[in-house]
C-alpha cells in the first residue's frame, strides 16, 4: 500500500503537482533504507537535495579589488574629457571661419536674393487669387445691408 502512495506521489513530482509536505514525505521515504529497485534513480535524487541543504559556508570571500584599476579608469576618463572638450572647441572654430550660408561674390548673392524674392511672390501671388471671390461676397453683402 505504501509503494503504491509512493508511486502516486512520483507521478505527480513529475508533473510539479506536489506540495511541499508531499515532498518531504517522499525525502523521508527515499533517506530510509529499503527502496525497490525502480525507484533507485529517485533515490539519489532526493538524497542530493538533503546533502545539499546540509553544506555551510565557512569561508568568508577574499575581494581582490587593485588600486592600479582605479588610477587607470580616472587617467581614461581624463583623456576621454580633453579630447571631448577639444573635439567641441575645434568644431566651433571651424564655424566662424566657415560661415556657412554666405556668398561672398556681390553679384551672385544679388541674383539668388533675386530667385528667392521672385518664388516669394509667386507663392503670395497664388494666395491672392483667392481673395477674388471673398471680394464679390463682400460686394453681395453691402448690397443687402445698405438697403435695409
Amino acid at each position: 500500500m505504501e509503494l503504491r502512495k509512493i508511486e502516486n506521489l512520483l507521478e505527480k513530482y513529475d508533473r510539479g503537482e506536489t506540495s511541499i509536505a508531499e515532498e518531504r514525505e517522499l525525502k523521508a521515504y527515499f533517506s530510509q533504507g529499503q527502496i525497490p529497485v525502480h525507484l533507485e534513480p529517485y533515490r539519489m535524487m532526493f538524497g542530493f537535495s538533503r546533502q545539499a541543504k546540509d553544506i555551510k559556508m565557512t569561508a568568508e570571500p577574499k575581494l581582490k579589488i587593485s588600486k592600479n584599476r582605479y588610477i587607470w579608469a580616472s587617467v581614461a576618463a581624463s583623456i576621454i574629457l580633453v579630447m571631448g572638450l577639444f573635439l567641441y572647441q575645434n568644431n566651433n572654430v571651424n564655424q566662424k571661419f566657415h560661415a556657412l550660408g554666405t556668398i561672398q561674390d556681390e553679384e551672385i548673392a544679388l541674383e539668388k536674393a533675386k530667385e528667392t524674392l521672385k518664388l516669394v511672390s509667386e507663392y503670395m501671388n497664388e494666395g491672392t487669387e483667392d481673395l477674388i471671390y471673398l471680394q464679390e461676397f463682400n460686394k453681395t453683402k453691402n448690397k443687402f445691408i445698405n438697403k435695409n
